[in-house]
């Protein structure tokens, strides 16, 4: 099965855990993201997962350490355009999978902490139950089974929820491509414009590893959606120095930002020429009606028996007579 583009772009961009990092101190408010170790974080190879799903989704697993602890983020990407309504019940089977290569093949004593999360990208409101127990059915009569019910839950991101002036104030990289997936024209140009800005704030942090995979993505992301033609020589030109990958950018960037505008203005002239044409037809219908009432009222025809052949309303007629 083909990977999906949107899975590749993904993928690499999560390749780097600094953007994991950037994902939780962001979205997920809770007192243990403080205190992980970003620096030993470690990805996970899923070989065992199954492939099923593989066309609609990117799944990513780090391996967290804290200074006493392990725990694993299980990232889901969801990239189907209809909403999955047993969705929790596909990221149990993948967290179960990894817990059966931690029995089997690390001799683990204790499960850790899998921590789900599940990324949605695409247009339609998210419906989907957020746990497990939401999808079974439990009569009335069967109430006493409830505790043994498994029990699961996962952590959602819905991109079309998100607050774009929010986002817009975040402010770095995971805000960022949000921005773009999920913003109207004038969003994506300001998102545009603030990536230049990302280049020198993450350079200046010593993180250019991160806004690289950024601009990465955001070529992959053009390029699969047809703004720009694919260009080898620009991924390679991100594998170069910060001075040189800034002035590539904002070389690239100006002139994606200039086609866009430009094509926004011939589909204007384009809608406008349409726009001329329909209107032209209609006023070259109206003189034809106005040359045959003229000729009629010359015959000596009545008003009534002109208006319902040139389909006329009266007060055309009227002012055509007055004339």
């Amino acid at each position: 099965m083909a990977e999906n583009i949107h899975d590749k772009g993904y993928k690499y961009l999560f390749s780097n855990p600094l953007m994991v990092k950037e994902l939780l101190e962001s979205f997920v408010y809770m007192d243990w993201v403080k205190e992980v170790d970003f620096t030993q974080a470690e990805t996970i190879d899923k070989t065992y997962v199954n492939d099923y799903y593989r066309e609609y989704e990117a799944d990513i697993i780090y391996k967290l350490r804290f200074k006493n602890t392990d725990m694993y983020i299980y990232l889901l990407i969801e990239f189907q355009s209809t909403v999955d309504k047993f969705i929790a019940f596909r990221m149990l089977q993948y967290i179960v999978e990894l817990y059966r290569e931690l029995i089997y093949s690390h001799n683990v004593k204790k499960l850790p902490v899998v921590f789900p999360i599940m990324i949605y990208n695409g247009d339609k409101v998210w419906k989907a139950p957020l746990t497990l127990e939401e999808l079974i059915d439990i009569p009335e009569i069967l109430h006493e089974c409830l505790q043994y019910v498994p029990r699961f839950r996962y952590y959602p991101l819905i991109e079309n929820e998100l607050d774009p002036v929010i986002l817009q104030k975040m402010m770095n990289v995971i805000s960022t491509v949000f921005l773009l997936e999920t913003g109207d024209d004038a969003i994506f140009y300001k998102t545009i414009d603030r990536i230049k800005d990302l280049v020198q704030i993450y350079t200046e942090k010593g993180e250019f590893l991160l806004i690289r995979s950024l601009l990465y993505w955001l070529l992959h992301y053009l390029q699969s959606h047809g703004i720009v033609d694919g260009d080898e020589k620009i991924s390679e030109n991100l594998i170069k120095t910060p001075q040189e990958a800034t002035s590539m950018l904002a070389q690239t960037l100006k002139k994606i930002k200039s086609d866009l505008i430009k094509e926004g203005f011939n589909k204007g002239i384009e809608k406008g020429i349409q726009k001329g044409i329909k209107q032209g037809k209609l006023i070259g219908k109206h003189e034809e009606r106005i040359a045959i009432a003229r000729n009629l009222l010359k015959s000596g025809i009545d008003d009534k028996t002109i208006i319902k052949i040139t389909k006329l309303t009266k007060d055309q007629l009227k002012e055509l007579k007055n004339r």
